[in-house]
């Protein structure tokens, strides 16, 4: 591996919530060496998920991608807005101190274990307490202090589970994700919950800062909240369970009674 001097520049080329979760390092080494980060992010990197998976993220001939620029675009106000970045940019063929992507070339246990720590087992400078926060929000919404906001995508679920029980409580419901997840989700579970629309991320990171807390499963808004330290219900994956919460309000459940016990627990 690399020796590490000067560190600065980062390339990855995986997905939003490995963004994300790769993040919390990047800040532990701008702390310790002093030096804002500038990061690149590779576009139109095949992805590679398990069989059968289901990603939103294509590019412009329908084949799914780990980024394309839509995604890019979303992200850019919300990494740019973290005290220690300096630029979020694309990578195209930038000089580079760390390559995040060494993740996929050494063994870190994938997909088992936190996604935050693969990196750890490659670039040991990276290594921090996961139970501080390492993405801040901007602004407060006080319109969303009783709201829960609900995000469940099309890979990575628990099949045991159901939200039936959600019907009661609706009139608190948000849901944020595609309007195509936002569609599966109310039609499977017979429930009418409004869906969140955003401009980007960074205003989607204010309102889950203002809400009550968050449900869903294995996910890049799942990953936004535990790297803010939101209150959080996390549906775990029982065959890539690699999302573990670390700190105060953050709960992870495989069966029906868990799920709906941390649900009352933060809706006291």
């Amino acid at each position: 591996m690399k020796e590490l001097t000067k560190i600065t520049k980062y390339k990855h080329s995986a997905n939003a919530g490995d963004l994300i979760a790769s993040l919390a390092g990047v800040k532990q080494l701008a702390h310790d060496k002093n030096k804002k980060a500038n990061y690149y992010q590779r576009i139109g990197q095949e992805a590679q998920y398990y069989q059968g998976a289901v990603h939103p993220t294509k590019n412009d001939k329908g084949v799914e991608v780990s980024m394309n620029n839509p995604m890019f675009d979303m992200l850019k106000p919300l990494i740019e807005a973290q005290p220690y970045i300096n630029s979020f940019e694309k990578y195209e063929g930038q000089d580079i101190d760390i390559n995040l992507d060494d993740i996929r070339r050494y063994r870190v246990n994938m997909p088992f274990g936190s996604i935050q720590r693969w990196y750890f087992y490659v670039y040991p400078q990276l290594a921090c307490d996961l139970s501080k926060k390492w993405i801040f929000n901007t602004d407060y919404d006080e319109s969303y202090k009783d709201t829960i906001i609900i995000n469940r995508t099309q890979r990575y679920r628990n099949p045991q589970l159901n939200y039936f029980f959600l019907k009661d409580y609706q009139d608190k419901l948000l849901f944020t994700g595609t309007k195509h997840e936002h569609e599966l989700f109310c039609q499977e579970w017979k429930l009418d919950i409004p869906y969140l629309k955003i401009n980007n991320f960074l205003e989607l990171t204010n309102i889950l800062a203002s809400c009550k807390f968050f449900i869903g499963n294995q996910s890049f808004v799942y990953n936004i909240s535990e790297a803010m330290k939101i209150p959080r219900i996390l549906e775990l994956c029982d065959f890539a369970p690699n999302c573990i919460p670390y700190g105060k309000n953050g709960y992870d459940f495989y069966h029906q009674p868990s799920l709906e016990y941390y649900f009352k627990k933060l809706n006291k």
